[in-house]
């Protein structure tokens, strides 16, 4: 399959998913800003018609119009999977899909759809029944968030696409962003893809600026559009994407600096840290029915609040000035409960 081929299979509408079609124009339209020294729309609709004989394209009739999309199962992998898939690997996919609870693995899963399928009709024919104890696997497992639960806004799976065509290919990025504070953005401004991170449901796309020294952090769910350009982009070597998450603590909202924490729990609420530990150098002590735990660790609003979901069964014992904000919180909390 040649470079144009797959550029057009990657736009085309899949029909395990989508029930719409493209015409031709609308194809060479959609390729002509993501695809360099772009053929005549008379090569394109080549193209498709030799797709079509490979059995990887459908085509119908719009009037006189060709319209075009995507094979169920046209990906290649589901193509060949489909007479070869055992009950392990068929297992192994549903588990995957049932279980992506996250927004970046949902929305790269989409191309995954037929394989998917053709991994749950596998388990349906069962022909034992060690089968049909795999068949009732996945009924089996349960996956619950510690969090309390919320309603996170959607990704646009198009949006979605650009920006992460544009993170892999290294070239920049047209984005109309509308944060909360200006709803009714329309002006559009490039930006350098970096990288994605999600944090608690919500998924961010790290971008630089240039001229800018530092990069931005934006939702994707607030993109109004996004476009990957033809031009390309040198990914900064001292950017490391790893780094700016875990190290330097940019997803934990108002970062300040690295504090001793000093910690009093009641009631068990904190014993969970004698496991999962809240930093590297943590150390802990009972002393009568209370669990005193200390360690070095980043303020921030995140950390805030951590310690609030505690309520009344942990008792901040420094940094002081931690201890003095949340003393004043407990004031205001209980003169309102108090009316």
């Amino acid at each position: 399959m040649s470079d144009i081929d797959r550029d057009i299979m990657r736009v085309l509408p899949d029909a395990a998913t989508q029930g719409t079609y493209l015409s031709t124009p609308d194809i060479y339209k959609r390729l002509s800003g993501t695809v360099q020294n772009m053929p005549s729309t008379k090569t394109i609709h080549r193209h498709l018609v030799k797709l079509e004989q490979e059995g990887l394209v459908e085509m119908d009739q719009r009037g006189t119009a060709s319209i075009w999309r995507r094979k169920a199962g046209a990906s290649g992998l589901a193509a060949k999977a489909g007479s070869m898939i055992n009950f392990d690997e068929a297992l192994a996919l549903q588990t995957l899909r049932r279980f992506s609870s996250r927004q970046i693995p949902e929305l790269v899963a989409e191309s995954l759809t037929p394989l998917f399928e053709i991994a749950e009709t596998r388990l349906m024919r069962t022909n034992s029944e060690t089968e049909r104890k795999y068949s009732r696997w996945a009924s089996k497992v349960a996956v619950e968030s510690g969090g309390f639960a919320l309603h996170y806004p959607v990704i646009k799976p198009d949006k979605f696409a650009e920006v992460s065509r544009a993170l892999f290919e290294e070239r920049k990025l047209e984005i109309v962003y509308r944060p909360r504070h200006k709803a009714d953005n329309d002006q559009a401004k490039v930006v350098l893809p970096f990288g994605l991170v999600e944090v608690g449901g919500l998924v961010y796309l790290v971008a630089g600026t240039e001229g800018k020294a530092n990069p931005t952090m934006y939702r994707l769910d607030r993109l109004w559009d996004a476009k990957a350009m033809l031009e390309s982009f040198v990914y900064p070597e001292s950017f490391k994407l790893e780094t700016y998450v875990r190290q330097q603590r940019n997803f934990d909202f108002m970062v300040e600096n690295e504090v001793l924490l000093k910690l009093k729990f009641f009631g068990g609420a904190g014993d969970h840290l004698l496991e999962a530990p809240m930093s590297k150098d943590q150390k802990s002590d009972r002393k009568d029915d209370a669990l005193h735990v200390q360690g070095t660790v980043m303020l921030s609003q995140r950390l805030r609040w951590w310690l609030r979901s505690f309520g009344p069964n942990v008792e901040v014992l420094g940094p002081a000035s931690l201890r003095a904000e949340l003393v004043a919180e407990a004031a205001a909390l209980a003169k309102i409960y108090s009316k």
